[in-house]
């Protein structure tokens, strides 16, 4: 199968920015706020005192003792904080079933009949759990994680139906759900819906509330700016006329995402990517000389109709793989053939 020149997927899941509450001893709650503040930083930088490998002429032991004034915006619980609430709404729709860009008639066609077998064996319902999971876990709290007591809780806009998952703070080691498995699978059905059926648009709210030490410091997401007198400064929203800190949609989308666990050698979860990049090690999971990127699998795609539709083995290494190309469309994006 000849890949298409123009090649864009529309995503199925679309993120609210993740707003930034703290709770009084009233239950009321107030927008988190940034702290501006200089700090007298020590020079660590290996620039600071090597050139080349060598130890630079000019440096004195007294001239590494000066202070590196740095400008950084922090944030952290009041003192009168009771708890914090990190809210934002999630509507998945069904846009991996054809791609949105595409050059070739041939490749559009074999992408909507991939699509369209995955959903018959019940593939959809496999991812539709994994991102279930990760919202009602709280990955997507990144350095947050770390309480005193964390709950979660989904409600869907529509049905006004609510899931509330407790002890968060510790299910999330072991991806303990067990005891609400029977209310997870109306949920799953409700996520698996979304992602198959035009008509089955799906928005819900996700909250969740935590229980944080005294004056503990608060993590949303960072934006570093060229130019910008600060060395770090967070992102943040207009509430009301006050500054709110937030995660981003990107931030967030990119904690829902981390459901790759069937690249070669996999031992975690990693965010769905072409080549499951991985920059904490610096490494790609996928990368060509494997055979399971993205492209290598997708130019395999009538392989994995003809899979498919055959009563597959849903353990199966193929479907493995089929797993992550869908998953790879859910996300959407451009994956152009080349840049020109």
């Amino acid at each position: 199968m000849k890949l298409c020149s123009q090649h864009a997927q529309q995503r199925s899941i679309y993120l609210g920015k993740g707003l930034f509450f703290w709770v009084d001893g009233e239950s009321r709650e107030h927008p988190l706020s940034p702290e501006t503040t200089t700090i007298a930083a020590t020079k660590d930088n290996y620039s600071e005192a090597y050139a080349k490998g060598e130890v630079k002429e000019s440096c004195k032991p007294s001239s590494l003792s000066y202070a590196n004034p740095q400008t950084i915006q922090e944030v952290y619980m009041p003192p009168e904080a009771q708890a914090l609430i990190i809210r934002f709404s999630v509507t998945i729709r069904s846009h991996s079933g054809q791609l949105h860009r595409c050059d070739s008639a041939e490749m559009k066609n074999v992408v909507a009949r991939l699509a369209e077998s995955y959903k018959n064996v019940g593939g959809y319902r496999v991812l539709a759990r994994r991102y279930l999971e990760n919202f009602l876990l709280g990955n997507w709290l990144w350095e947050n994680q770390c309480t005193l007591g964390t709950e979660i809780r989904l409600k869907d806009y529509k049905s006004k139906e609510q899931l509330v998952v407790d002890n968060v703070e510790t299910r999330r080691w072991s991806r303990d759900l067990d005891d609400l498995e029977e209310t997870i699978g109306s949920w799953v059905d409700r996520f698996e819906k979304a992602l198959t059926s035009p008509k089955e648009c799906c928005s819900v709210l996700v909250e969740a509330k935590l229980i944080l030490p005294l004056c503990a410091e608060v993590w949303p997401s960072q934006k570093f700016t060229d130019g910008e007198e600060k060395n770090k400064l967070l992102s943040t929203c207009d509430f009301n006329g006050e500054e709110q800190v937030i995660f981003t949609r990107h931030k967030l989308g990119a904690a829902m995402h981390q459901i790759d666990d069937w690249y070669p050698g996999a031992d975690t979860r990693k965010k769905i990517s072409a080549y499951c990049a991985d920059r904490e090690n610096l490494t790609a999971h996928r990368h060509p000389v494997t055979g399971k990127d993205y492209f290598s699998l997708l130019k395999k795609a009538d392989e994995y109709i003809e899979f498919l539709e055959s009563e597959p083995d849903m353990n199966d290494p193929m479907m493995d793989d089929a797993n992550f190309i869908m998953a790879c469309h859910i996300c959407g994006g451009m994956r152009l053939e080349s840049k020109g």
